[in-house]
């Protein structure tokens, strides 16, 4: 039986956002691994508002702001991808790494499903996530608007559309292949998944990379997420990076988890894996 998206998203949800670490993830910058230290680039895409389709949203009601970013030149047919925001919302370090995609060819478009608002606050971030899980119809909602966003803009193939999201957002990129979106790919970066999920129907290729220590997350369901997978037809890949603990792939505030190796490392599979198969 094919779980509800309602079951389902408040099962992955529930507990394991309070318990994750609370931080954010890899800054990237025109194809290659950004050199810290230097100044953060100038953001170069746009925010842009998207019809919202379904039910109604508040506070954006019918009409919500995503970030744009596109390559340069005039190049159509391109391939897309919809970025999801950590529990902080959509902030610039999001926007950045829609950027670095778009640096590599992709029409990036970063969904907003904070309607608006965003924070550095957990306590604020604790909460706004929770509102999401209390309404995840609109959630869903709002993630097929950006899609239909996409698929209506001139220099999409509107067949050659993914997903990638961060902690928060993974969870919402591993639902968007889960229950069907109409994607090609998702990738999470250590994002939440109840492993007992039917996948039987799942069309998108999945990618993800996870934490060895993550708190949250524990390592033998990763592998039972892994072995499920490989059951299932598709080019699936899941990744543990040893020694890493949640947000392993994370800059943000000079963060003491940070891996650079394991960082580098999973951004030039995530680059390889789009190449492979959107």
């Amino acid at each position: 039986m094919k779980v509800s998206h309602t079951r389902s998203a408040w099962y992955f949800f529930k507990t394991v956002l309070v318990r994750s670490v609370l931080i954010s993830c890899v800054t990237m910058t025109g194809g290659v691994v950004f050199l810290y230290g230097q100044t953060e680039q100038q953001l170069q895409g746009q925010m842009l508002p998207y019809t919202f389709l379904g039910e109604k949203y508040e506070p954006g009601k019918n009409s919500i702001k995503g970030y744009l970013s596109v390559p340069a030149g005039n190049a159509r047919s391109l391939p897309a991808l919809i970025l999801i925001h950590e529990w902080w919302g959509l902030n610039d370090d999001i926007k950045r790494k829609a950027d670095e995609f778009a640096a590599e060819g992709y029409v990036a478009f970063a969904v907003d499903l904070y309607g608006g608002r965003s924070t550095t606050d957990a306590g604020e971030a604790r909460k706004l996530s929770a509102a999401v899980r209390k309404d995840v119809g609109a959630a869903f909602s709002n993630l097929k608007s950006a899609i239909a966003f996409l698929k209506n803009y001139p220099r999409v193939d509107g067949d050659r559309i993914g997903s990638v999201g961060w902690c928060f957002g993974g969870g919402w990129s591993y639902q968007m292949a889960k229950n069907d979106l109409n994607t090609k790919v998702s990738v999470i970066y250590y994002g939440f998944f109840n492993p007992s999920d039917d996948l039987s129907k799942m069309r998108a290729e999945i990618i993800g990379h996870f934490a060895e220590n993550d708190r949250g997350i524990k390592i033998d369901s990763v592998r039972e997420f892994q072995v499920k997978l490989k059951t299932l037809n598709g080019n699936h890949e899941v990744y543990i990076y040893p020694n890493t603990t949640h947000g392993f792939a994370s800059r943000k505030g000079n963060n003491p988890v940070y891996k650079k190796d394991a960082a580098e490392l999973a951004m030039q599979r995530t680059l390889a894996f789009l190449k492979r198969q959107l």
